[in-house]
């Protein structure tokens, strides 16, 4: 009776941690995050191509307004909506300022460098087949600022449900429970003003999101480093989760890029925050990489750090 009683308790405790922290316990068998150069003719000869679609969907901001949005949605080759059985992991991947849905992927039936570079990790065997969802964080009546800022609430309430109720994720419903449990096979990345938006992310949608993927800037230019570190600190304990519980793939294009200070702050002051942000060179052994790489502060960096980003990411 004794053993039975230690038993179902050590299953509440495991049952209890799950029910808030992550989905199951995480995997190892990560590769190194050191950054590698893509070889410009990586993208060659890939005959196995993906598709883009679109994707709309309707939102409402914290106050109540109404509006509808839309997302260019990249669906790796042989992806087949009526194969249930096959799950695929899940990049939301935010433009920068002046951009919009179409940044990443040029439209339905158009085919973007973004679109190449996928299509060439997933056939040459760097990642597994996945699927790339490409939002706005725009919203009307509200300036560009505040749209990044915000843009969790959106994320959380209405595109992670209403997208992945849709298509073939990792999510067995799109209850906030089963995106919880789902979420080690979902990550946000962004460029430039959509880093900001990453970040923002990170502090609001630690429940939905295990990996993010920030390029090209940081919360702000640099001057408030410490104080935002300690913000995103302190956000992770506010949700109730711990160094274990996420990963954070970082870069730039170099000191040229506009966003290399402030990101190249921020990070240094999270290396000294190391209760909540290990910095690492696999993720074995902590949550925290950052790179930099050519490219500048453009869509090519982001294209170099995804290509060494995305095989470091999701429950393996």
């Amino acid at each position: 009776m004794k053993k039975l009683t230690i038993l179902l308790l050590v299953a509440m405790l495991l049952t209890q941690g799950l029910a808030h922290g992550e989905s199951t316990p995480r995997k190892t068998g990560f590769p190194d995050n050191t950054f590698e150069e893509m070889d410009p003719n990586y993208i060659t000869g890939v005959s196995k191509r993906g598709k883009t679609v679109m994707f709309t969907y309707d939102a409402n901001t914290p106050e109540g307004e109404a509006y509808t949005k839309r997302a260019l949605v990249y669906l790796p080759y042989g992806y087949d909506e009526g194969n249930i059985e096959t799950r695929y992991n899940v990049l939301y991947l935010m433009h920068g300022h002046g951009g919009g849905y179409t940044t990443f992927f040029r439209g339905v039936g158009s085919i973007s460098t973004m679109q190449f570079v996928l299509d060439a990790m997933i056939e040459k065997g760097r990642i597994e087949p996945m699927i790339v969802v490409a939002p706005t964080y725009a919203v009307p009546g509200k300036d560009e600022y505040w749209s990044a800022a915000n843009f969790s609430h959106e994320l959380n309430n209405y595109l992670i449900p209403a997208f992945e109720s849709a298509y073939n994720t990792y999510a067995a419903d799109v209850t906030p429970e089963g995106i919880r449990a789902s979420r080690t096979h979902r990550a946000f990345g962004g460029f430039s003003m959509g880093s900001l938006c990453t970040w923002n992310v990170f502090q609001s949608s630690l429940d939905q999101v295990a990996y993010y993927m920030p390029c090209c800037g940081g919360i702000s230019f640099g001057d408030d480093a410490a104080a935002m570190a300690a913000l995103l600190s302190t956000s992770v304990t506010k949700a109730g989760y711990t160094k274990d519980d996420f990963f954070i793939y970082a870069g730039c294009g170099g000191e040229g890029d506009v966003g290399y200070k402030g990101l190249t702050a921020q990070i240094e002051a999270m290396k000294g925050m190391p209760d909540t942000f290990v910095y690492c060179e696999n993720f074995n052994d902590g949550n925290l990489y950052y790179t930099q790489c050519s490219g500048g502060h453009s869509t090519k960096a982001v294209e170099q750090i995804m290509y060494c980003a995305l095989p470091t990411f999701f429950d393996k």
